[in-house]
Order: structure tokens, then sequence, then C-alpha cells
């Protein structure tokens, strides 16, 4: 993380001072005629509407008619907190409802509260500064006037899809009211969070400032209203509110925006298409039936197993990331200042040399020869200037993130390197040699950390002198998408490095699980097996096809014969003979992949695998059908297998080598396997996570399937011992149902 700027130093602290200026907690102040309600919920890091802050707010609004004087010209309602304005709804006390009556009621008291703020007789302004998300943004949309601040941290949506819900207080009403059908449907399905600028230009918020003149912006509105708006809203999206509103026009819109939901989803996920029936009927009542329906709509949602899954999965996130805050507050206290070495300018190297310049880092990119690490620098340049064509960054950001990256081919760059990033071919004695060359330039303290995917750590360290400042840091391609950096400390790992590369993953924006050292560590291992299962399927007499429809069905992005042609055949052989020559021929793959490597079918980058890439311009766009060349060359006769089977075989396997995992120490904690498998490789989120999933079947039926699998198709898929004892003892992975 790279020095902070004078500038963003004085911006920062005036920006705390301003926001922070105002009446203590629980009260209201009148300053020249205009009411300051300042949000602080005590003992919280983040305002959230809980129904206790419902009632101190209840309070607020009925102290205005009894405050001394005549009645106030305005309310302008403002946080207390940094960096958030509300952050959304308390979700622990709705994961706690158990019934859509105690749901319905807590709503109704909200739409009160917002309905008496709503019809209040003055001005009223929602001064936001930071995270106002959810119920955030719906009490921002109650007040009669908005101003956002122009700061990064300053985001305005509505996530609740994410949740598994729909906005519950008055957002599917109140928004395409006041923006559109169209732009209201966007933010709501997909969970789009927006600055404040993009939201002025939606006509969400009526003004933007700079931090430091919240206050005076927001008393401007109170005295003087909106500014006159600059360009008027697109002529299309006016036009598609205008085409929703008709009868005929308006089966066309809602149409297309179920069959955008289904594409995406799959049907897994109700939330969204409850809530295009919400805005869809709501718009068509007075906005009070309207309300009633969305809290009846959201009270079903709320109480639902794919609700409460999503939500546990927030909670599991944090507690993870948590975890991994508390360890990295014992990192190096140099980080701040640090410069990061990445070692391999290829798509992975270049990727997380991108990554960490864009969150401030100073970075040393080495590859063997200037062609090659001009390849990597160039890649950077390119994906940067994406992020600024759709507006995730400016010009300026991504021309400082370009000049914190110097490209070298020269190992004495590395000679005031704190710690660097390994991200070479996937080869023992490739890393061991990169290691030695390293250390002989850099200084006594380097930290290494290998991005392998595969290889043992502790295998990596001998070739260290230092083998207690060697770790590994698996990132997930591509590196400025997947969220999930998985940290590897092998036995002789130091609680400095390990801290402090935790912490250099938080910097990137990472969700960080630390586990043990091992060949495939938790996640390529895990993930290995259900690749190797599938591949155990296909040679059976089991279709390509039919094996990854059936995975997609059940919830999964793509299928795993789809997934191997993505990563890569021979990356994929070349883990997998990592993995058989410690774990032995319970994880041996089937003939079916020499065979396509002799074919040199190696998936997507060769054009060939299990599926036909057309060329670009040819054929229909999307379709990708499967190459039926594969099936003579395989040898391959077609055998009748059921689709319940297919997804049974392939997600007990990963469960299977999870309790192995667990019964080596290579990862121990519940979370962290949920988080890892999702957040990692796309494990279906709805269904909570790997482990919930088996909670939920019951581990005796586990025991029960893999028992009869295992007599079908051999010794690979008998159940672990964890997953057995678990079993007769009648025990959970989660200890509660609800956890």
């Amino acid at each position: 993380m790279g020095p902070m700027t004078l500038i963003e130093a004085d911006t920062r602290a005036k920006t705390a001072q301003i926001i922070q200026t105002g009446p203590p907690p629980g009260a209201l102040a009148v300053e020249e005629g205009i009411a300051w309600l300042r949000l602080d919920d005590p003992g919280k890091r983040v305002n959230t509407l809980s129904s206790r802050l419902m009632t101190w707010f209840e309070e607020q609004i009925g102290a205005l008619g009894a405050l001394a004087g005549e009645r106030p010209q305005g309310l302008v309602i403002y946080s207390g907190k940094p960096e958030t304005f509300v952050a959304g709804a308390d979700l622990e006390e709705l994961l706690a409802l158990q019934d859509p009556e105690s749901v319905i009621a807590l709503l109704q008291r909200g739409h009160e509260l917002m309905e008496r703020l709503a019809g209040l007789p003055f001005p009223t302004v929602a001064a936001i500064h930071g995270v106002c998300l959810g119920g955030g943004l719906e009490l921002a949309l109650a007040c009669r006037l908005r101003v956002a601040t122009e700061h990064p941290k300053t985001k305005l949506g509505f996530p609740e899809v994410q949740l598994g819900l729909i906005p519950g207080l008055g957002g599917t009403q109140r928004l395409p009211r006041r923006i559109g059908v169209p732009d209201a449907l966007d933010l709501i399905l997909t969970s789009k969070q927006v600055d404040a600028r993009k939201a002025r230009r939606l006509g969400l918020v009526d003004d933007t400032c700079h931090p430091a003149d919240l206050r005076t912006a927001a008393e401007r509105l109170v005295r003087e209203g909106a500014p006159k708006q600059g360009k008027p809203r697109p002529l299309a999206s006016r036009a598609g509110d205008l085409l929703a509103r008709t009868p005929l026009g308006g089966k066309f819109v809602w149409d297309k925006a179920r069959a955008g939901v289904m594409a995406k989803t799959g049907g897994h996920y109700p939330a969204p298409l409850v809530a295009i029936d919400v805005v869809r009927e709501g718009l068509k009542l007075p906005l009070r039936r309207a309300l009633d329906l969305e809290a009846g709509a959201f009270s079903e949602l709320v109480v639902s197993e794919t609700a409460k899954n999503l939500i546990s999965i927030f909670f599991t996130k944090n507690d993870v990331e948590a975890r991994a805050a508390k360890l990295g507050r014992k990192a190096r206290p140099t980080l701040p200042g640090a410069t990061v070495g990445v070692l391999g300018a290829g798509f992975m190297g270049a990727g997380i040399a991108q990554v960490l310049a864009q969150k401030g880092v100073r970075i040393v990119l080495k590859d063997r020869d200037l062609a090659a690490v001009g390849r990597g620098y160039a890649f950077c340049q390119q994906q940067l200037r994406e992020r600024v064509k759709r507006r995730r960054s400016t010009e300026a950001e991504a021309k400082a993130a370009m000049g914190r990256i110097l490209p070298t081919a020269d190992y004495d760059a590395l000679r005031r390197v704190d710690l660097v990033v390994e991200a070479v071919f996937e080869d023992l004695e490739v890393k061991r040699a990169v290691i030695r060359e390293a250390e002989a330039v850099a200084p006594p303290g380097l930290i290494f950390a290998s991005n392998t995917s595969s290889i043992p750590i502790g295998r990596l360290a001998t070739a260290s002198r230092r083998p207690e400042n060697v770790v590994g840091m698996h990132f997930f391609s591509p590196v400025a998408k997947m969220p999930l950096l998985e940290v590897i400390r092998h036995p002789g790992t130091s609680e400095e490095t390990l801290a402090t590369t935790v912490e250099l993953g938080r910097t990137m924006g990472k969700t960080v699980i630390v586990v043990g050292d091992g060949p495939g560590f938790f996640t390529s291992r895990v993930l290995g097996t259900m690749l190797n299962e599938a591949a155990w399927m296909l040679a059976g007499g089991a279709r390509i096809d039919q094996v990854d429809r059936a995975m997609t069905r059940w919830g999964w992005p793509v299928g795993p014969f789809a997934l191997m042609d993505e990563v890569g055949l021979d990356v994929g052989a070349h883990v997998g003979e990592i993995m058989r020559e410690a774990l032995g021929e319970r994880v041996a793959p089937p003939p079916v992949f020499q065979r396509m490597l002799d074919d040199r079918r190696l998936g997507r980058k060769a054009k060939r695998g299990f599926y036909l890439y057309i060329e670009e311009g040819k054929g229909k766009k999307g379709t990708r059908p499967v190459d039926e060349a594969v099936y003579p060359l395989l040898g391959w006769r077609e055998a009748p297998i059921g689709d319940e089977e297919i997804v049974e075989r392939c997600w007990l396997q990963m469960l299977n080598e999870t309790a192995r995992c667990m019964e080596e120490g290579i990862i121990t904690n519940p979370a962290d396997v949920d988080v890892g498998v999702i957040f990692g490789f796309g494990f279906p989120p709805f269904r909570g996570g790997l482990l919930r999933e088996a909670d939920r079947q019951g581990l005796p039926w586990v025991v029960d399937k893999l028992e009869g699998y295992a007599g079908c198709y051999g010794e690979r898929l008998r159940p672990a011992d964890l997953l057995r004892e678990m079993a007769r003892k009648g025990e959970r992975f989660y200890k509660t149902q609800e956890s």
C-alpha cells in the first residue's frame, strides 16, 4: 500500500471533521432554522436499519414537533460514521425472524416511519457520504431531496437480490417512480452500486459536492431547492420508462427483464423474478397499496431457505475477513510503504501486478527478457484502460497505477524489494531456481510468496536461505475479478511472514483464507477430485454435454468439462500428477486425459478440447457444441446415467476430499471451506456452501450415498473416516441449523 499523498490526507481529515460535526447521537439540533439529525448507532461500526434504530428515529421525528420556537425550515439527515450513511438492514435481526407475519409487522413499522418522513411539511434532505445501500437508500428516497459526496467511498445501490431478498422499505416503488423503470430494474436486479455522479445522472440524487462541502450543500438544498439539472435523462431511458407503463410495450419490457434474469440465474434465485413482478404490479397501484405488495413479497423471501443460505454466506465471509484482519495486524510495519516484486509477467503475474498497482503499491515487474516483460506491461495497461472505459476508474488513476509499475528483465531491480510474488511456470525446479536468484540480490528479510496452485510450499522452501520467509499465495484467474486468495503456510512459515502476506492480500481487496501445506492445498485438491470424477463418468459412458448440463442446472456457473477446457488440460494433468504422486491411486485420473493430451487437445487456448471453438463471426453467437470427434478418440461407448447421479458423484467427491483435508489439518474452519468453494470456483451460493449442503442433506445420507457409489465404481468414492465418525455421532459441520 503506497504512502498517502498530502492532498489525500488533507481531504480525508477535512471529510472526517465536517461529517462528524453536529449534534451528539440521539439528539436533534436546530441551527439557523434548520433541524440537523445525526445518525450514529452507538456501539456499531456502521449504521444499519435495525428495529432499535427505528425506535430512536421515530422519537426524533416526533421531537420535531416539540422543538422550541417556530417550525424548522427544513430537516437534514446525515451520518456520524466516517465512511457510511446507512449500510442497509440489520441482517442478524432479519435472519432471526422465522415467520412471514413477524416480518410484515416489522416492515409495516418501517413503512409508517418512511411515510412520516416523506410527509413532513418542510424540505427534508439526505446528506450522503459513504455507503448508502439497501435500507439506507430507501431512507434517502423517502426524503424530498438528496445530496451525495463525490468521494470514492460514496456508493448508492440495492444489494438485496444478492441476499435472496428485494428492497423492503419502499425501494421497489419509490425508485422506479423517481428514475424510471429501466434504470430502476437495472439497479435492483444487478445489485449495481453507483457513485455520486452516476446517481445524479440517473436522477437518484439532486446534487453532488466535495466531502468538505456536504453541510453547505445540504443547507443550500433546504433553502433553495434542487439545482437545475444539466443534461436531461437520455431519450432511450425516458422512452423505455413510457413503454414499460403501457400494456403492449410493458409486456416486452417485463418479458425481456425476466429472460435476462433466467439467463443469468437459471431460475435458482427467486428474488430478482419476484422483484420484477412487484415493480410491475406496484406501478398499477397507489403507493400505499404498492408498499403492502412489496412487504408481502419480502416477508415470504426472507424466511426462504435461499435467503437464509445467502445471508449466512454474508456472515461467513465477514467471519473469514475478520480473522484475516486480526492476523494482518501482526504484519511488518514496513508494509504500507513496501515495494513488491512480481516475478513472471505472464497472464497471472501481470494480473497480480495490475491489481497491486491499482491499490497504490509500487511494483517491480520482472521476466526473463524485455519482450516477455513488455507483454505483461502492455497487458496491465490494456486492463487499466478497460477500467477507465467502463468508468471504474479515472484516466488519472490509471496513469498513476501504470506509473507504479517498473518493468525489468534485471534481478538487480529487486535490491530494495520487501516481498516478491512469484508467478512463473508451474515446475518445482524452475521455482526453486527463482527463489535462489531472487534471494541473491534482495534484502535479507525478503518474503517470498509463490503463486503455485499445487506444489507444496515446504518443497519450495528447501531452496531458500530463510525458509521461514517462504509462503504460498494462490490467486485465481482472472486475478482482477476473482475475489478469493488462498494463503498457504508450510510448517516453518513464520507468523510475521504469514501476517504480512495476508495483509497484502487484503490490500488487494481479496477475501483471504489461510490453509496448511500439501499437494493442491485445499482449493486445487478439492476441485481436482470433482473434475476427476466427471472424467471417470465420461470414461464410463456419460455424454460430455449431459454432465455439464446437469451441473449447471444444479447451480454451477459452468460444467466440469467446460471448466477443464478453460483451465487447459495440460495444466490440469500437471496438477493431477503432483496430487497422484502424493496421494496415491485414489486420485488417479482415467485414460481420458492422456488421450486428449496425445491428440493436442488442450482446451480453449488450443481451440481444441471437449468443445468446438467456432471462430468469431462464424456460427451463432453463444454456441459451443461438443466436439463429437472426442468420443471415437476415447474409444467411448455410451451408457445411461441419470442427472441426479452425475451431480451427487461430483459434489460428494468434493465433500469427501474436503473431509480428508480436514483430517490432515489442511483446513479446519467450516467458514473457510465454504468461502473457498464459493468464491474460489463457483460452488452454487444459494446452497450456502459445500458443508452447509452436507448438513442440509445429513451426514448419514452422505455416507450411505458414498458407500453405494463406492460399491459400484471403486474405492475412490469410499467415505472418509471423518464423515463416518460424524455421521455415527449425529454431528454437523455447523453446530446449529441457523449458523
